[in-house]
């Protein structure tokens, strides 16, 4: 895992997760708006397995079929 070995990777990862700690902080509470709170979140993931494929699997990521 790079995240632990990559202090680069780590501050742009952080970074990311940061926005979806900010997704979710700033949801309404409606249930589309959580949906698209968590497909938002999905695609941020997806960013996050670009740089690191198996902490974004520990993040809770879902590879789209």
């Amino acid at each position: 895992m790079q995240y632990y070995t990559n202090p680069a990777k780590r501050r742009k990862i952080d970074f990311i997760l940061a926005e979806c700690a900010s997704l979710f902080a700033n949801c309404d509470s409606t249930y589309a708006a959580r949906q698209q709170a968590k497909y938002k979140e999905q695609e941020l993931l997806g960013q996050i397995a670009k740089l690191d494929y198996h902490f974004a699997i520990q993040c809770g990521y879902q590879q789209a079929d």
